[in-house]
């Protein structure tokens, strides 16, 4: 979907992941998300930490959406 390709672009340009998958996990109308990223900006981050900063560089995409599932990893 266009949200899925936004987040993943915003969040392969911010902290160039290793891996990284967005997916809409509500069906397509963009309210959903999944994210599965690995990064070494994460580097001796707790997990916490990580999400968070994956939270804030989308934070006005969350403002339109009922959730998101942040996966981080390292």
């Amino acid at each position: 979907t266009d949200g899925e390709k936004h987040i993943y672009e915003k969040l392969q340009a911010e902290l160039t992941p290793t891996k990284l998958s967005v997916t809409d996990s509500s069906g397509g109308c963009g309210s959903m998300y999944v994210v599965e990223i690995e990064a070494e900006c994460f580097r001796g981050l707790t997990r916490v930490k990580q999400t968070k900063m994956v939270n804030s560089l989308l934070k006005e995409e969350l403002k339109e959406m009922h959730g998101m599932r942040v996966l981080c990893s390292v």
